[in-house]
Formats: structure tokens, sequence, C-alpha cells
């Protein structure tokens, strides 16, 4: 039962991981038995009569069941856009249960729990990547990006009639009447496990966008904002150097976002697994930055801001490795003299293997 609700909540997800005693925990720990008979059972995102068709459950007990495990950060219940019906999704471990578990900012002995399992089972999958590096980061390139890079340079500098919408933070900002914003899940492990945020002080930080901002209102993962207040935000997130990264719907780019993190290297999911060796860095993105060697002072500020590690200083200049680069303009941004500027790529797919971990042997 709890082995195939594990299965069931990885089969959901679009990144591949093994079955675990951290990972059952984790569901232990987060369902009931009765609930995790349930989820097993879904297989695919359903509406309330294809799920009437998966269980005997009485019609009262099965809303009741529905609406217990969407307060738990377990399901999604997000109408669809084109018909109006709730479509219900199983999470699955990461992106999703991760999220959902810790984006409400509690401190209980049960999140402290969860905080302390996702942190080993984020060094597990590390393990289990470096014991079988080339197969599965061959593998890994077949995956699709989940994230999109959005550069942090075009909200600062002047409006340009040729900034497409999805590259302006404002613009897809501005698209949205429904926006929500939640704790920082990311950063709230950590604060969690004792290990706080050495990059900013801000937790509240993560936007949700339309439906889905519904949703996450609704249920109390985190609260509505205008867009005037999504904006100073933003604008504190980039001040302090964080990487703005869009999830779009369905993980396709051409569908619009319903969310939009601000990132650092110290903590945020993606990048802390990716320097542990557990994955690759792989997102969107539609620039490069480009360092002026004349203009640089070699102060070595983009070697500590860059999440990356994408910079060295040769001659005393900033020299970027292009193969590193996301494009998130954190560097350009955070220049005090203006060395380094972001060139346009056109939206690329950006694969960075995680690095390999010499041998404990």
């Amino acid at each position: 039962m709890w082995w195939d609700a594990a299965q069931a909540s990885i089969n959901m997800g679009v990144i591949p991981m093994p079955v675990t005693d951290t990972l059952i925990e984790l569901i232990k720990t987060i369902v009931d038995e009765r609930e995790a008979r349930f989820i097993s059972r879904l297989s695919k995102p359903m509406n309330l009569d294809e799920i009437r068709q998966t269980t005997d459950l009485a019609n009262d007990e099965l809303v009741e069941i529905l609406e217990k495990l969407m307060a738990k950060g377990v399901i999604t219940g997000i109408s669809s856009k084109t018909t109006g019906i709730v479509v219900y999704r199983l999470l699955p471990p990461i992106p999703g249960l991760f999220e959902f578990t810790l984006m409400r900012g509690e401190t209980t002995a049960r999140e402290k729990k969860l905080a302390g399992l996702f942190h080993r089972l984020f060094h597990e999958i590390s393990e289990m990547v470096q014991i079988n590096y080339e197969p599965i980061v061959d593998f890994l390139r077949t995956v699709p990006p989940i994230t999109r890079v959005i550069p942090v340079e075009q909200e600062i500098g002047p409006e340009k009639d040729d900034v497409l919408p999805y590259e302006d933070v404002r613009k897809i900002i501005d698209r949205f009447e429904k926006i929500a914003v939640s704790t920082c899940y990311c950063r709230h492990e950590k604060d969690l496990l004792g290990d706080p945020c050495k990059v900013t002080r801000e937790r509240e930080n993560c936007f949700i966008f339309g439906q889905t901002a519904e949703f996450v209102i609704q249920y109390h993962f985190g609260r509505p904002v205008s867009k005037e207040e999504a904006l100073a935000i933003m604008n504190k997130a980039r001040n302090d150097g964080l990487v703005h990264k869009a999830f779009h719907v369905k993980q396709d780019i051409r569908n619009e976002e319903y969310a939009i993190c601000n990132c650092c290297r110290c903590c945020c999911g993606t990048f802390q697994i990716y320097h542990l060796g557990g994955a690759p860095m792989q997102s969107y993105s539609s620039y490069l930055a480009v360092a002026k060697s004349l203009e640089c002072t070699g102060c070595g500020i983009c070697l500590e801001k860059c999440p990356m590690e994408a910079i060295r200083l040769a001659e005393e200049a900033a020299v970027i490795d292009e193969k590193k680069c996301i494009g998130c303009g954190v560097c350009a941004d955070q220049c005090p003299v203006s060395a380094i500027t972001l060139a346009r790529t056109g939206i690329r797919d950006v694969f960075v293997p995680p690095p390999r971990k010499k041998s404990k042997a």
C-alpha cells in the first residue's frame, strides 16, 4: 500500500526516482492508510466522475477524502479553463509534495520532520546519481525542463518594445487578475533545519497565478496580493540577487505561467540538488551573460553572486563559462560598474550536468 502510494506520486511527475524508505516515510508522515490506498489508484489527472470509477467510496466519503488531501497539499483540484470542470491531480514528490507541504510556513513537529526527510531524500538521490552517473545523466538529457529562467535585467532596464511578455516579469504579473504569494518552501525547509538562507531575509516571495492561485488561496497555502504588492516583492527579490524561475502549465513554455519562484543557490531545490550532484541544472532560457573585460574592475562580486559558479577571474577580469550560464542576469544586475550585460539568444534548453563528486573510498 505505502509503496504503491509512493510510486503513484512518482508516476505523476517528470523527475524519475526510485521508491526508497525515505520516500515511504514521507508519504506516511503526510497521509494516513486510508488516504494512501486512495491515492495509489490515481494514475492520471481526473475529474470527479472519473475518480468515482476507481473507488467504491460513497459520494460524501469521496468528497471528504478529496477535501482532506487537498488541504494537506497532496492533491490539487483546479478548474479546467476550457470546460470549467474541476480536475484533480496527485502531486509528485518534487516538484509537488515538497512545495505544498511546506509553503504555509508552519513550524510544528510534522513540518520539521518533513524538512529532515526531504533533506535526506535530496542526498539519497544525489548518491544514486553519482554511483550511476553516465547512464542517468544521459537519460536526463531526454527529460524536458520544468522551469524557465526570466532574466532580472529586463525588469531594471529601460522599457524596450522588442521585449516579449514572457521575458519581462512585470508583463507576466500584469496578465493575471488573481495572484497569490506564499512562503518560500525551500528557504522554510532550511529554516526548519537550522540553516537559514545566506542571500535574503525575505521568506514570502513565491508567486502563484490564475486558477492555481485560486486553489492556493482557498486552501490557505498562500494569500492574495495586488499587482503592485507583487511587483514590490519581486523588486526586493531582484535587489537581493535572486533568480526568477517560471513554471508553465503542463511544462510547456507555449502555455501561460502558473508560478514564479525567486531562487538562491543555498536553499532552492533545483540549485541545491544540482550542487549536491544529484540532478542537472536544466531550464529554458533566452539569454547569456557577456563580460566586458575592459570595463571590469575584478571586484569579484559576480563570482560571489552567480548561483551556477559560471564566472571566474582571469587577469583580473570576469570570464563567463557559457556552458554553465543560465542567463538569469543576476551578475549583470549586481555588477557595480555595469561590466556585464545580457545577450539575447532566443529560447534554448540549458543543460548543465551535475558536478562529479570524488569518491569517499
